[in-house]
């Protein structure tokens, strides 16, 4: 009998838990961690595909200023203009193509491949935006006793107590006991098959009781270390539990605000081309000024980057939400 390798065996069951439990977080941060960056390539090739569309109405633009201005229609600062909102565009093109790769290389990272494997994706950033709305979400009640970071505070406050109970046991007695028992022929040869050899038997039992009487105060003060440790584990645990519920409503409230934003910055886009469209169109009759369409481009591409970001965070945001509820995706 001994009080630490009770202790001992019970120890081993939670510190097994840690493993399993790191393994279920290590998974659910690497699956965010993958969303994200698959994101952020989406994005990448939607700003790109943007740009580029910016670019070829600019380009034509441009040609056009430039014959109307040899024309002697409008004036040299208008077809200066085009150009600096065209090279401006440009610029971005060229770094987005650059971050493009960069964000591949990320996703690959993060997906344990080389960052050179070749990546193709099946998803446009607008569809997995549309899939990735689920208002229902909103309504999921939080259990917190299910939440991976509860478990690992629960798991911790239980090695706490055992470790506590560890040092009691010290002031324990231990008992223990041993038999050998053995036989020998004492022969002068190796006659030990033969069936008339004769053998001479031993037996041997014992038994071991330690008591601990005095231990120079040393067990009692780790016993009381023991007992603050896991006072302290009590205490957050409690802050754990508290901590989740308001991340729990945090991430309700990110992922509504990210819908509704989402939704806006889609109107916005579709107001900003069709004001963009009219001023592009009284400029080349003459009616505004190339002040009112820079106004308007710049306003469109605004609105277009702040669109594509918005999908952006639904999707990021939902995952977000997803791992604050406790609620399992594939």
């Amino acid at each position: 009998f001994d009080g630490s390798y009770l202790v001992a065996l019970q120890a081993s069951k939670a510190y097994l838990k840690i493993s399993e439990q790191a393994n279920e977080k290590t998974e659910i941060l690497t699956r965010e961690a993958v969303v994200n960056a698959y994101g952020a390539v989406l994005v990448a090739e939607k700003s790109l595909l943007i740009l580029a569309g910016n670019v070829n109405i600019l380009e034509k633009n441009l040609h056009d200023a430039q014959k109307i201005y040899e024309n002697g229609f409008n004036e040299q600062e208008d077809v200066e203009q085009l150009e600096i909102t065209l090279g401006t565009l440009k610029n971005q093109r060229n770094n987005l193509e650059k971050m493009k790769g960069i964000a591949y290389q990320m996703l690959n990272l993060a997906l344990g491949n080389s960052i050179n494997t070749v990546l193709v994706l099946t998803d446009s950033l607008d569809t997995l935006a549309t899939t990735n709305i689920d208002l229902g979400l909103l309504s999921e009640t939080f259990n917190f006793s299910n939440h991976i970071d509860f478990k690992i505070a629960e798991n911790d406050r239980e090695s706490k107590r055992l470790l506590m109970q560890l040092e009691r046991s010290k002031a324990l007695p231990s008992l223990s006991a041993f038999v050998n028992y053995g036989n020998q022929a004492f022969s002068d040869s190796f006659s030990f098959f033969n069936r008339s050899q004769q053998w001479f038997d031993s037996s041997l039992l014992g038994v071991s009781l330690k008591v601990p009487i005095f231990s120079s105060f040393s067990r009692k003060a780790r016993t009381a270390q023991a007992r603050i440790a896991l006072e302290t584990s009590d205490i957050r645990l409690e802050e754990t539990k508290q901590r989740l519920s308001l991340m729990a409503q945090k991430a309700k409230n990110e992922y509504q605000l990210s819908v509704e934003n989402y939704t806006t910055a889609k109107r916005n886009v579709q107001l900003s081309e069709r004001i963009e469209k009219k001023q592009r169109i009284k400029f080349f009759e003459g009616i505004s000024s190339s002040f009112d369409l820079l106004q308007a481009q710049n306003q469109l591409y605004t609105q277009q980057q702040n669109y594509v970001q918005s999908m952006l965070d639904v999707i990021a945001k939902k995952v977000a939400l997803e791992n604050a509820l406790n609620v399992s995706n594939k």
